[in-house]
């Protein structure tokens, strides 16, 4: 039995994702390695996934996962689309985007009405007394772009019968697959 065909099913799902806003991978958890080595999880938004299975997030540059990156930028990333009981585990270096104009394109793709996130006068995690206290920055962001590039994908199809579960790498010829013990 071929490992191609999961393969396929992985990637078209995270495509679909990107392309619909209720799709279960669209929010996904992501770990980081906090700075005292103790895992850190979040759950965070899929913006794009290019063809190479290279994966985009957004966040504010000041956000602790940013921290947590610029000290070690391996993660893992966990997709569970429960209609179809289908868990994705990749695992993957994380790199902020440096390139000015590819950050502006991104932004621009922000709605509107999401922009504040990215625009608090005070850093993400900062204490305060009320929700009602938080001030928004005019013309000014910390919008910030992460690529993942995964090495490993975990697919694993949850079935009454016999569940399936493959572990991908990637090698230079591209993702080789093998079937695991669930």
């Amino acid at each position: 039995m071929k490992t191609n065909a999961y393969f396929r099913t992985a990637k078209q799902e995270l495509l679909d994702a990107i392309k619909d806003v209720k799709h279960p991978f669209r929010y996904f958890t992501m770990a980081t390695i906090g700075i005292n080595h103790s895992p850190r999880l979040r759950t965070v938004v899929l913006r794009e996934v290019q063809d190479d299975l290279a994966l985009t997030i957004y966040t504010d540059k000041r956000s602790k996962k940013v921290t947590h990156l610029k000290e070690n930028n391996n993660v893992c990333l966990l997709f569970f689309n429960h209609n179809e009981m289908l868990q994705l585990k990749v695992d993957g270096k994380a790199f902020l985007e440096a390139d000015e104009k590819i950050i502006q394109h991104g932004w621009k793709q922000v709605k509107v009405s999401s922009k504040k996130d990215y625009s608090t006068s005070r850093d993400p995690g900062t204490k305060i007394k009320d929700p009602e206290m938080i001030e928004y920055l005019e013309n000014v962001n910390h919008f910030a772009i992460i690529h993942i590039i995964p090495s490993k994908i975990e697919y694993l199809q949850l079935k009454k019968d016999k569940h399936i579960r493959v572990l991908y790498a990637k090698e230079p010829t591209g993702w080789e697959g093998t079937f695991l013990v669930p």
